[in-house]
């Protein structure tokens, strides 16, 4: 099995490695971008539990579109718009 070194891949090759079924690629991806979603996340709902979810929310939702990420902006644009739309999904449920 080849090894990676993940933390020196570039966002375009983790999402290549990620989409060829390497968890460990992902798993980078989150720990690069974790904190930007979190503060994305907070700014818009407050420190509340529903904060979290929807960090987490992005997440899943990343992973599922990831085959979609056609690379014309950074991939950190692209989370960070994901992240944005969950907010706002959330802001409108609990209205």
């Amino acid at each position: 099995m080849v090894k990676y070194d993940y933390i020196h891949s570039d966002d375009h090759e983790l999402v290549r490695f990620t989409l060829e079924g390497d968890n460990m690629a992902y798993s980078e991806i989150v720990r690069r971008y974790e904190s930007m979603v979190a503060r994305t996340v907070k700014s818009m709902l407050g420190d509340v539990q529903q904060a979290d979810d929807v960090g987490q929310d992005t997440f899943i939702r990343l992973y599922k579109s990831l085959k979609d990420f056609r690379g014309d902006s950074r991939l950190g644009t692209y989370i960070q718009r994901i992240a944005i739309n969950q907010s706002l999904n959330e802001i409108r449920r609990s209205k």
